[in-house]
């Protein structure tokens, strides 16, 4: 043996997956979980070193002796028919069947190659361990996104999905240091993309504070909905009787599902019919939406406010409201519109030509209509 070929045998000897569920089974489970890969590596009648390699690491992870690689390759070379049943027996009711078919995956396609014989046995495994087809389609997506180290989407699918734990393949991430983390796909980036505008009034009395350009639309379902995931989607968060949606971390409340568009389905916030995802957001906090301009502002690297108006004086309509008969003549006009006035906070109406101060603890206590929605403008500063 060369010395480069007895480094690389070494360096084999020395990797393992840590976490791998099969270290608290039985020693007999272990070895027919091994005979079961070991059986997909010679299916083109030659076991290459990369398929050895696998096991190897595999024995090395359930703390056999490496002695017992012979012995699997032995079996896949000549398989013994009950011994192939007692495999299936040992472990067809049990989780481990799941990490098995990602395994048997992996070793099939780490030559390279996956070809249609080995997809046979793949195929044969799913019916023997009586895994359901939706079960084997979320097995495939998982070996894919492993095989391709795509830890946006494993984040995502974990999050989504209660009956395939995350703990169960813990040992793939720690070795191929898989970062599983909520990052905003293409799609999600092109619904955030937003537009401005520089609002005119048709006099002095109102005037933007702090910034020169204000969002042409109120924000939307969607884009509310990309937020509330990507914020929430790995803390926890409580649905009371009535409806209203709490973040368990600091008691916040999010938002009322009666009087939202979103719903939370499958843990993933959601807009609930496709045809309004670009509606404007109702049902939500006020400190929630001052949130989202926070979050904004971090994504795009530029500093965001939610929307502040000032008066150049007190004039009122006659009925004790600040007269801003230009505001329903602009397009910031909402049907009803939260922002903050001077120092307190406000709803504005088109309906009406008055800005009425509200305190923010009664907007709080009012958020919950299917009216209110939010905008925000480019800072200056």
């Amino acid at each position: 043996m060369s010395v480069l070929s007895l480094l690389k045998k070494v360096k084999v000897q020395t990797l393992s997956f840590e976490k791998h569920p099969c270290r608290e089974l039985d020693q007999e489970v272990m070895v027919h979980y091994l005979n079961g890969l070991a059986l997909i590596t010679n299916e083109d009648e030659t076991v290459c070193e990369k398929e050895k390699e696998y096991l190897s690491i595999l024995i090395n992870s359930f703390g056999l002796s490496e002695d017992m690689l012979e012995t699997f390759v032995n079996f896949a070379e000549n398989p013994d028919e009950k011994l192939i049943l007692d495999m299936m027996q040992s472990f067809a009711t049990k989780d481990i069947k799941y990490n098995f078919m990602v395994d048997a995956m992996m070793i099939a396609s780490i030559d390279g190659e996956y070809d249609e014989s080995e997809e046979a046995i793949i195929e044969q495994y799913f019916e023997m361990f009586k895994i359901t087809k939706k079960e084997a389609e979320d097995l495939r997506y998982i070996y894919e996104m492993f095989y391709t180290q795509n830890g946006n989407a494993l984040y995502r699918y974990f999050k989504r999905n209660e009956y395939m734990n995350v703990e169960l393949f813990q040992y793939l991430l720690d070795y191929y240091k898989i970062d599983m983390a909520y990052e905003l796909v293409e799609d999600e980036k092109k619904i955030l993309t937003f537009e401005f505008f520089k609002p005119t009034f048709s006099n002095t009395y109102m005037k933007l504070v702090g910034a020169n350009e204000i969002a042409t639309k109120a924000v939307s379902n969607a884009q509310f909905c990309i937020f509330l995931n990507n914020k929430y989607l790995s803390k926890e968060i409580e649905i009371y009787d009535d409806n209203t949606i709490i973040s368990m971390e600091d008691k916040k409340l999010l938002l009322d599902l009666k009087n939202s568009s979103i719903v939370l389905k499958d843990k993933v916030f959601q807009v609930n019919n496709s045809k309004i995802e670009e509606e404007k957001v109702t049902g939500i906090t006020y400190k929630v939406a001052k949130e989202f301009i926070y979050w904004v502002s971090q994504k795009d690297e530029k500093k965001y406010k939610i929307s502040e108006f000032w008066g150049d004086d007190h004039r009122n309509d006659g009925d004790g409201n600040l007269d801003v008969s230009s505001f329903k003549n602009n397009p910031i006009s909402d049907e009803f519109f939260f922002f903050k006035y001077a120092n307190s906070y406000a709803i504005a109406s088109s309906k009406k030509t008055g800005i009425f101060p509200l305190s923010e603890n009664k907007i709080e206590a009012d958020y919950n209509s299917k009216k209110t929605s939010f905008r925000f403008m480019k800072s200056i500063k």
